[in-house]
This record gives C-alpha cells, sequence and structure tokens, in this order.
C-alpha cells in the first residue's frame, strides 16, 4: 500500500500539479490586478470587525476561525520541519511564494462560495466548490462537483482530517515519553507490530471529544473554533517570537541560509525540483489554498457580501504559512535543529526556550494536540458538507459519517506514519484539480464581484 501511494503521490505532486496551482494564482493574481495585494490592509480591518451575523448563525470571524481550525494543524509544524529536511532552508521560500500567489485562489473560493450558495431546512447558508461547480458552471459540469464531494468526503474521514493529526500527536507523545522515561509501553498487534500504548489512548481521547463538538454542527465548531483558534496561535507565535530575539545574532545566518538555498538548492542536496517540490506542496497542505476546503466554511457566514467574505478568506493564508510557518522554520534553522518532522520541532524549541527540556518538549505536545484537536474537528464540517451535497443533506447518513469519523480518529495511532502523510499528500492533489480548474473557468465570475472594490 505505501507503494502504491509513493507512485501515486509522485505522479501527482510533479510540473503539472506545481504549475497547475502556481500558474492559475498568479494568473487569477493578475487577471484581479494584483487586488488581494493591494487590499490586504482591508481584507485585516473586515477580519478583526467581527460583525454579528442577523440572528442565529456563523459569523464571517466564525467561518474564518474554522477555516483556519482546520489548516492551522500539525502541518504548521512537522510539515515545516519535513519541508526542510526534504528539500533543504530553500524550501521556505517556495512555500511563502505559493502562499502568496495562493492569497488569490483563496479570495476567490471565499467570494465565489458566497455567491453560489443555498440554504437548508433549517434556513441556514451551505455550499463551497461542489456548489459553485454546479451552480456557476451549469448541469454540464454536476459530475466534477460530484468528483469534489466525493473526494472531499474521503479525504475528510481517511486523510488530512484524522489520520495525519492524529499520528503527528501520537510521534510527539512517544517521543516524550521516551525522554522522561527512556521507554515506554508497547501495545502489541495481532499484525505483529508495536504501537505506543499511551498513543492509543490519546486517539481514544481526541475521538471522544471530537464528538462532544463536531455533532454539533457548524455553527458549534464556529463558536469553538473562534475561541480557541486565536488562543492557540497567539500562545505559538508567543513562543516563536521569544526564541528569534533569544537567538537573534543567528537570524540573519538563517535568512541567508533560506535564500541561497532558494537560489542554489543543489548545494544541500534534493535539487531544485525537491526544492520546489517540498515548499510548494508543504505550503499547500498547510494553506489549503486551491484545495477547495476553506470555502465551505465561508459559504456559511451570514451577513456578508461575496467580495468581503473573500478578503476575509484571504487572511487565513496570511496567519497559517506566512506568520506560523515561516517562524517555524526560522526558529528550527536558528536553534541548529536536525532532522524531520516531530524530532526537528521538539528540539528546536527545546533548545530556544528558557525552560527545562522537559517543560519545553511538554510545551510542544501541547500546542501540537490543540492545533491537530482543531484540525479534526474543523475538517468533520468540510467531509459532513461534501456528504450533504452527495445525498441530499440526509440526517441519518451524516451521523453514520460522523461515527466513522469519530472512529477512524481512535485508530489513527494504529497506522504507518510515512503511509498517512503520502496518503494525505495524494488527497491534497486529487481535491486540487477539480477545485482549480473551476476557479480558472469562473475567474470573468470572480472579477465581475469584485469590480466594486477594484
Amino acid at each position: 500500500m505505501e507503494e502504491l501511494l509513493l507512485r501515486l503521490e509522485r505522479a501527482l505532486w510533479g510540473w503539472p500539479l506545481l504549475a497547475l496551482l502556481l500558474g492559475s494564482g498568479v494568473w487569477l493574481t493578475v487577471r484581479l490586478r494584483f487586488l488581494p495585494l493591494r487590499r490586504l490592509p482591508l481584507a485585516m480591518r473586515l477580519t478583526f470587525r467581527r460583525k454579528p451575523a442577523p440572528g442565529a448563525g456563523v459569523t464571517p470571524f466564525g467561518a474564518l476561525c474554522t477555516a483556519l481550525s482546520a489548516t492551522v494543524g500539525t502541518g504548521n509544524i512537522v510539515g515545516v520541519a519535513t519541508a526542510l529536511s526534504l528539500g533543504g532552508p530553500g524550501a521556505l521560500v517556495w512555500m511563502e511564494l505559493s502562499a502568496l500567489t495562493g492569497l488569490s485562489l483563496k479570495y476567490a473560493e471565499g467570494l465565489l462560495a458566497v455567491r453560489f450558495r443555498s440554504r437548508d431546512e433549517n434556513g441556514r447558508h451551505y455550499g463551497g466548490p461542489f456548489a459553485y461547480i454546479a451552480q456557476g458552471l451549469g448541469k454540464g459540469f454536476r459530475p466534477l462537483a460530484v468528483l469534489f464531494a466525493v473526494l472531499g468526503a474521503l479525504a475528510g474521514l481517511c486523510g488530512v482530517g484524522t489520520f495525519v493529526q492524529v499520528g503527528s500527536v501520537t510521534a510527539c507523545l512517544s517521543a516524550l515519553i521516551s525522554h522522561v522515561t527512556g521507554g515506554q509501553t508497547l501495545l502489541h498487534l495481532p499484525w505483529g507490530a508495536a504501537v505506543p500504548f499511551a498513543g492509543v489512548a490519546v486517539g481514544l481521547i481526541l475521538a471522544l471529544l471530537a464528538a462532544r463538538v463536531m455533532f454539533g454542527g457548524m455553527e458549534r465548531v464556529s463558536r469553538f473554533s473562534s475561541v480557541l483558534v486565536p488562543v492557540m496561535g497567539g500562545l505559538y507565535v508567543l513562543c516563536c517570537l521569544w526564541i528569534l530575539i533569544r537567538h537573534a545574532t543567528a537570524l540573519p545566518d538563517a535568512i541567508h541560509q533560506v535564500f541561497r538555498s532558494a537560489l542554489h538548492p543543489e548545494a544541500v542536496g534534493g535539487g531544485w525540483l525537491g526544492c520546489v517540490v517540498a515548499g510548494v506542496s508543504r505550503g499547500v497542505f498547510s494553506n489549503e489554498a486551491g484545495l477547495g476546503t476553506a470555502p465551505i466554511a465561508a459559504a456559511s457566514a451570514e451577513g456578508v457580501e461575496p467580495w468581503e467574505q473573500g478578503l476575509i478568506s484571504m487572511t487565513a493564508t496570511v496567519f497559517d504559512t506566512l506568520l506560523i510557518c515561516t517562524l517555524t522554520g526560522l526558529v528550527i534553522l536558528v536553534t541548529g535543529s536536525d532532522g524531520s518532522g516531530v524530532g526537528a520541532a521538539m528540539t528546536a524549541f527545546s533548545r530556544g526556550l528558557p525552560l527545562p527540556e522537559t517543560a519545553a518538549r511538554i510545551l510542544v505536545f501541547t500546542v501540537l494536540t490543540l492545533f491537530a484537536f482543531t484540525t479534526v474537528v474543523g475538517w468533520s464540517c468540510y467531509g459532513t458538507a461534501c456528504l450533504d451535497f452527495l445525498t441530499g443533506g440526509k440526517a441519518r447518513i451524516r451521523r453514520v459519517y460522523l461515527l466513522l469519523y469519530a472512529c477512524t480518529v481512535a485508530v489513527a495511532p494504529l497506522c504507518s506514519a510515512r503511509g498517512v502523510w503520502m496518503a494525505a499528500n495524494v488527497c491534497n492533489g486529487l481535491m486540487a484539480i477539480p477545485n482549480v480548474l473551476a476557479l480558472l473557468l469562473l475567474s470573468g465570475k470572480v472579477v465581475e464581484s469584485s469590480r466594486s472594490i477594484s
């Protein structure tokens, strides 16, 4: 299975998909006359306006936090460390370039999500790529909308929203326990594998807590995210800034490494293509620009114009990749951490924070767990929205899906970490293709709806 996933990952994340993602972002940016960059200050003002929605429902800020809850996950820590190990420090440049071009993709997604959305039987707005493909492009493109919805439901259940998040938390906990005790209790599985018992316990606890939130639907998830996402994001940013201040003398050299590696990646191994692929793929995994998930949350926002939600939605890329991922990469570089994944992140924070090593590792585990938990909850909304489109919003099928989702979270620690990351990359690539094609075909409507702020 891992060999098959590896072949699929290499086939997807080659030049064609890279050109599609980066090229479409650049093309939309030019066609919009750089509107996402010019209107970034306005986007920030709208984001923190926190205008209440009329009556009950999801506020624009709540929709943004729901999207952030799904994007600000383990990819912001583990994914960045992995990108640096695979593509060298220069991968950070390509991660940020993918984010800058991704601003236009996120803007277009949020705008179209609000322009082409519907109301359910309770009067709540819902939509996403499946809606703007089916309504905006016409009946002839409905198979493309169905394809996206199927991929989205599967990706939430078997990829980004479950296995990757819990697997990263389990690996972090295993490293922490091994550091403190020098060993850990293993659970031997019938097929011969052995996994840490503590990791299995964490999977069960996360599944129970997530079920408590996600069975309340988009409104409960948005209220939960509006509180937790700013707190956990702020805590993480403060920790990173503290480390960079303590290692200020090493910061210029780290920045030099980043640009030198981006221009001459052969000096660090992996070559130019490896550097680009590592940066762009992890950047997409982090901010999900072009993936088509964020517009599902954006469509639920009440009392907002399409262009307003487009601007608000694109700020997620700023917070997620341009801020958090950049800080993570610089922290790893200034502290001289080597290796990849959880190990590099834990080493960086244990070296950088003025705390005992064990306390620093516990802090990393806590932040990573919060990031993972919000992503698990956020992706449950994406999966159920895709499923509702396919089934006509049948409540019984939705409950069965959420039950399977919780079970997947519980068994995630039993799966191979390597296979899980490859599966997530495959899911991301497959979802991006129909969504980006739709954004390109509907770009005229995006420009039309943006004339009032052009």
